[in-house]
């Protein structure tokens, strides 16, 4: 037995079926399936009955599901306790996306630190799927993600939205459209820089390219993932691409690229999660810090 299946086993109470577990912890379908598979082999008894159409606790489940819960909590209170021991109450623990790093991130810290000069912090870099790992195995107090932290030991505060917009070189071909939104039918006509990785943008863009233009192919002259790069190549000349309005705002005010709404795509929203106890008092300088810059819509 280990987290793993526990984690897949409650996941799939609470949400009532396999495939919102999987969706709250990152994970397939077939691998949460695998785990409470593999938890009810080495139990020896049937923990859920499973029909086609709906799912319920067996009488045994029923029993084992309130000892799984109390185990995963005492799993991340253990480690929270030995990270908590060695670390410093003075030093602010962070989870965040690349994406929020960089274009959201570093202001927060700069305006903190210009208050609290005496602060240390200690970034780790994640993926929305690693972020809530993050947090239970790592014990990080706080964390920046795109999606929504199903985690009782923690407060999710929503922190921001961000629209995709295609940015394009700003040549005489693409002024003419200034002031509209980007037309789809463009986007298979003109070369296109996409990323390499099924990012949470990419998977919007994706979603948006099947339901708008089905039809449609692109012409894709390069995948890279690091942002700043396909900025780089769209300034260049050598595409078109579609990223973060914030992420494209400092090549637009420089006059290096242009850019244009993508209409009905879904918005990026980010959120700042924190945990709600056992913070130190400078941590809480932190959290509160942070809130009242949410609040104050920056």
């Amino acid at each position: 037995m280990d987290f793993k299946q526990l984690e897949s086993f409650v996941a799939a109470v609470d949400e009532g079926s396999f495939s919102n577990a999987a969706d709250r912890l990152q994970l397939s379908q077939s691998m949460v399936t695998i785990h409470i598979r593999n938890l009810e082999r080495e139990l020896g008894t049937r923990l859920l009955n499973r029909t086609t159409r709906s799912m319920e606790l067996s009488q045994d489940g029923r029993v084992f599901y309130g000892y799984a819960k109390e185990m995963l909590k005492l799993n991340r209170d253990s480690i929270l306790a030995v990270s908590r021991a060695n670390r410093d109450g003075r030093t602010i623990s962070i989870a965040a996306t690349p994406y929020i790093s960089r274009y959201y991130l570093s202001d927060w810290v700069i305006g903190f630190h210009a208050l609290y000069p005496d602060m240390s912090f200690q970034f780790v870099t994640s993926y929305n799927s690693e972020i809530q790992g993050r947090l239970q195995q790592d014990g990080c107090e706080f964390a920046f993600c795109n999606m929504k932290i199903l985690d009782s030991d923690y407060a999710v505060r929503h922190c921001g939205v961000a629209n995709l917009v295609v940015i394009t070189p700003a040549d005489e071909r693409y002024r003419a459209l200034e002031g509209r939104s980007f037309p789809p039918e463009l986007l298979s006509e003109a070369p296109m820089i996409t990323r390499s990785s099924t990012s949470t943008l990419q998977q919007e863009f994706m979603r948006w390219m099947k339901q708008s233009i089905p039809a449609a192919r692109l012409r894709v002259v390069a995948a890279i993932d690091d942002t700043e790069t396909i900025k780089q190549l769209v300034a260049a000349g050598v595409g078109i691409s579609v990223i973060s309005e914030v992420a494209a705002r400092d090549y637009v005010a420089q006059g290096r690229v242009l850019a244009f709404p993508l209409e009905g795509t879904m918005p990026y929203h980010l959120y700042f999660v924190y945990k709600k106890k056992y913070l130190s008092p400078e941590q809480v300088l932190f959290r509160d810090y942070i809130l009242s810059r949410v609040s104050g819509g920056e």
